[in-house]
């Protein structure tokens, strides 16, 4: 009887999750798209030296360009 009762509330569940789903595509919401590698570039460093990208795999790297115009 137990497993009767935990089938019926589990397909509750599913039928609920399934009727209760927004319509993404209704909503105009884009789907998601996996993040993308950055391309490979280097920069000069405030003394002159070229910094890869590549030199920092593995490494979290926070990249913030300014501009002044």
């Amino acid at each position: 009887m137990r497993s009767v009762v935990a089938a019926a509330a589990v397909v509750t569940l599913v039928v609920t999750a399934a009727v209760a789903a927004p319509d993404f595509a209704a909503l105009k919401v884009p789907p998601y798209e996996p993040p993308k590698a950055a391309p490979e570039f280097s920069l000069p460093d405030l003394d002159g030296k070229t910094v890869r990208l590549e030199d920092f795999r593995g490494k979290t790297l926070l990249l913030f360009f300014w501009a002044t115009w």
